[in-house]
């Protein structure tokens, strides 16, 4: 009997340590990234696409508020680098028509042209014929500017991009 029972605790044993053997490791977990800061909103894939750049979105100074995007797939002209900047900013007022109209004050005459997207916008040539566009949206004002027009891409293709960007936010 004894040896019966022995033989019995061998195989319990012997089933407890191949059942811990088979069940392998604990799976590993991988957090998922973080989102990326608010004012970081441009589809990358279709602004590439469209202006025939690639653009990195600078994380060393992205916020909530603001975003700095780079384009990849150029030299940097020797009057200095062209990005393109997003500002986020709580729209001071309740007429999202007359907070346009203040910010379009930057845009040369008879550049503007409007974006039926969130509460109004537009896309205008600004600084020498570089671009800036804005929208009103959910008691935001979006804007977007390009500091110059990057080699690689036009000014036409920025304005078309611009208005691609603002339209998906709206």
């Amino acid at each position: 009997m004894i040896n019966r029972s022995a033989r019995a605790g061998g195989v319990f044993l012997g089933a407890a340590l191949l059942a811990g053997c088979t069940a392998g490791p604990d799976p590993v977990v991988t957090p998922a990234p973080p989102p990326p800061p608010a004012a970081c909103m441009l589809d990358l894939p279709t602004f590439a696409a469209t202006t025939g750049l690639t653009w990195t979105p600078d994380a060393s100074t992205a916020s909530d508020t603001r975003c700095v995007y780079d384009p990849t797939t150029h030299s940097i002209p020797a009057d200095g680098p062209a990005f393109v900047t997003v500002d986020v900013a709580a729209m001071p007022g309740t007429d999202p028509a007359a907070e346009l109209a203040t910010v379009a004050e930057l845009c040369a005459a008879g550049s503007r042209a409007e974006v039926t997207t969130g509460d109004g916008g537009f896309v205008c040539r600004f600084q020498g014929g570089s671009v800036f566009a804005a929208m009103a949206r959910r008691g935001q004002v979006v804007t977007l500017a390009a500091s110059a027009v990057p080699p690689g891409t036009t000014a036409a293709q920025l304005v078309v991009a611009f208005d691609q960007q603002l339209t998906a936010l709206g």
